[in-house]
């Protein structure tokens, strides 16, 4: 039997911020196409509200 180890509701809340902005930053340090490649798994894996969210933090990031 396996058991999954699960984080709480609370240690998600507090890392998770930290976790996009590292993501966030490293999409960003690679080129056009990776970038498009890479979002489009997010969007497969983890929905259209993660895709959204990080494509508009790497959007931000390459405009500076």
């Amino acid at each position: 039997m396996s058991v999954k180890t699960r984080i709480s509701e609370a240690v998600y809340a507090r890392t998770e911020p930290e976790r996009h902005r590292c993501e966030s930053e490293f999409v960003a340090k690679h080129d056009k196409e990776w970038i498009k490649e890479y979002l489009e798994g997010v969007q497969e894996k983890r929905g259209q509200e993660a895709y959204n969210r990080l494509r508009n933090d790497v959007f931000k990031l390459w405009r500076k």
